[in-house]
């Protein structure tokens, strides 16, 4: 049974550690203007696939085969905003068939909080939407799976890789906005 487990420490309260407000940067007060907002979110499911060798059949390698979709939308609005820029770091959820938070054999990491920032339109700013969809592989381990490889240390540095590899087709995702 797949079991929830956070990725990062999201047990904060929206408004702690995931939202900050600049007093300095573009403007500290109320201020009309044209302001960009940049919102993305992502949703990774995987699976560990096992790699037989071609001479004689024996396990080789397993890795995990990833279908991801991420999303980023970048608007300019005209409107009124206090407290200058703002910053809500993304966090994910990670639900896998392994219940001690490492990846498993299957799962799905979910956005809980989508990030997004704030801040006054700037020079050379478009407005994009972008919803891609595509596959990678990461995770690469030698031989048959085996769960003590798989833990929960490494399952961030593994997300990354994730991520990284899916920035390639969407470069206007901000890695840095994800609380890793």
């Amino acid at each position: 049974m797949p079991t929830r487990q956070p990725i990062a420490d999201n047990t904060k309260a929206l408004g702690t550690d995931n939202i900050g407000f600049s007093t300095s940067g573009s403007t500290s007060a109320n201020t009309t203007t044209n302001w960009r907002i940049h919102i993305q979110n992502c949703e990774i499911m995987y699976k560990r696939v096992t790699q037989y060798k071609t001479l004689d059949g024996a396990v080789d390698f397993n890795y995990l085969d990833v279908n991801y979709t991420m999303e980023v939308s970048q608007e300019h609005l005209y409107w009124n905003a206090s407290a200058g820029d703002v910053l809500q770091r993304q966090t994910l959820d990670l639900i896998s068939d392994n219940a001690s938070g490492a990846l498993g054999l299957s799962g799905v990491i979910r956005t809980q909080i989508a990030g997004m920032t704030r801040r006054a339109v700037r020079t050379g700013d478009t407005e994009t939407n972008d919803r891609i969809v595509g596959n990678i592989i990461v995770g690469r381990q030698p031989g048959a799976y085996d769960v003590a490889f798989d833990t929960s240390a490494n399952t961030n540095s593994t997300v990354l890789d994730m991520l990284i590899s899916a920035k390639a087709s969407v470069p206007t995702f901000e890695i840095n906005l994800v609380n890793i």
